[in-house]
């Protein structure tokens, strides 16, 4: 039966990841050639790229995201509330935007669903010890952009001075490089043992040095 897409999947469902993972392969035919599409296969993967800025390579795991991490935030988190909303987002990227548009389904969130989610989830920024970040640039899972809104929270917090990102040229999310994590760790030992603050130019030369 049709359910509001933002629960995820209903509480009682019995979806498999392999089933969903099928039901993939049949709309976008993200595991074949692109030579092996259909033309309707191809529209629609080429349209959910080309909008949502992922790689075709990410469409399943970010589907598989969006329907089991929904499911627990709007079933286990937010007591089945709604805590995202679309209503005012305009689609940008497809072939026919004004048609894409119309179509989507479009939700309002509840305001005690955002403020039991933020209050789950969000940072604070209230860290009183040294920060160092790392971020690849390609990150299909977690994108780049979020590391401006980490720059915010502990601007806000007054903890900005303790906060260095700094960004790499990878496109993986859970693990960049050997060289990469011991310059890191390197970096933040003399931050916090020395006072040596580190800085991009700095880290990077450690990656060369590791």
């Amino acid at each position: 039966p049709p359910y509001p897409l933002w629960m995820g999947l209903p509480a009682d469902s019995k979806l498999t990841r392999a089933e969903l993972n099928a039901r993939v392969e049949e709309c976008l035919a993200t595991r074949k050639p692109a030579a092996q599409r259909t033309p309707e296969q191809a529209r629609k993967l080429k349209t959910i790229v080309d909008v949502i800025k992922i790689p075709e390579s990410s469409v399943a795991a970010h589907l598989a995201w969006a329907t089991w991490h929904f499911q627990d935030i709007a079933q286990n988190r937010t007591q089945g509330r709604n805590p995202f909303r679309n209503e005012a987002v305009r689609y940008q990227g497809s072939a026919d935007d004004a048609a894409l548009n119309a179509a989507v389904l479009r939700y309002r969130a509840d305001p005690a669903a955002v403020a039991r989610f933020a209050d789950d989830t969000d940072l604070t920024g209230r860290i009183g010890v040294p920060v160092l970040t790392v971020h690849g640039i390609h990150d299909a899972t977690a994108f780049v952009e979020l590391e401006s809104a980490l720059r915010q929270t502990f601007e806000r917090a007054g903890n900005g001075a303790r906060l260095v990102q700094v960004y790499s040229d990878h496109s993986e999310h859970s693990y960049l490089s050997d060289p990469t994590y011991v310059a890191l760790f390197d970096a933040l030992l003399g931050w916090v043992e020395k006072g040596e603050k580190p800085t991009p130019a700095s880290v990077a030369a450690g990656c060369q040095r590791a």
